[in-house]
């Protein structure tokens, strides 16, 4: 009981985190393109790190030499440096909730370890793609920026997916738990995942998916609500 106390503690913080750092970044990014985004999209910042091409990306950054071009760069990289901090919120978030859940079932210590990989994996993957990003805001051309597309496309796509993997372990033991409003959201969120690796529109509705999983588990984390976690209501 001490442990599970511990970790609720933690999941409790590091979600909060996790939420105050989505708002931030949601205010620091570009709410508009320089020009244009993909097809069916609404965030620019999904649509940078969903591009395909160089097209694609010089259509949301712009054009260096032009001041909307460099006002969309400082925002970027100024958004895609928070993000380092953003990771690590999400990365803890999503392993003390896995972690939580995993010592309430008495489960092997392999969910843990598969969980964590998972969560490592996606991290890393966030990492290489900031990588990308900011080899493509400082490339002065398209051209030059054409070079770090394949880097983008690679990573983004693999961070997405392991996301989507990493909410597995918690969808399935709070399936056994008849919390299947939870649940549903992080498996819907895993199927559009898989869907976003070639249709980028699944990955701004899972981005939704997940919004609503954690301001959710945020509440219900929150010491008044303890009684969800202590039973099947």
């Amino acid at each position: 009981m001490g442990k599970e106390r511990t970790l609720h503690r933690l999941l409790l913080f590091t979600t909060l985190a996790f939420l105050i750092l989505s708002l931030i970044l949601a205010a620091v990014h570009p709410a508009k393109p320089v020009h244009n985004l993909q097809s069916g999209l609404n965030l620019p910042v999904v649509g940078l790190e969903l591009a395909w091409t160089a097209d694609e990306v010089w259509d949301i950054i712009g054009d260096p030499q032009e001041a909307a071009g460099q006002e969309a760069r400082r925002a970027f990289a100024l958004g895609t440096t928070l993000d380092f901090l953003y990771i690590l919120s999400y990365a803890l978030a999503y392993f003390f909730l896995n972690g939580f859940l995993i010592v309430r079932h008495g489960k092997n210590r392999r969910w843990l370890v598969v969980s964590g990989v998972l969560v490592v994996l996606a991290a890393v993957g966030d990492v290489i793609e900031n990588v990308a990003i900011f080899r493509i805001i400082d490339s002065p051309t398209r051209a030059l920026a054409a070079d770090h597309v394949d880097l983008l496309v690679v990573a983004t796509r693999a961070k997405w997916l392991m996301l989507g993997l990493a909410g597995l372990p918690a969808a399935v033991l709070l399936r056994e738990e008849q919390k299947r409003g939870p649940s549903f959201l992080l498996m819907t969120s895993f199927a559009l995942a898989v869907i976003g690796i070639v249709r980028p529109l699944a990955i701004e509705l899972m981005t939704l998916f997940l919004s609503f999983f954690w301001v959710y588990l945020f509440i219900r984390l929150l010491p008044s609500k303890m009684a969800w976690w202590q039973s099947n209501a």
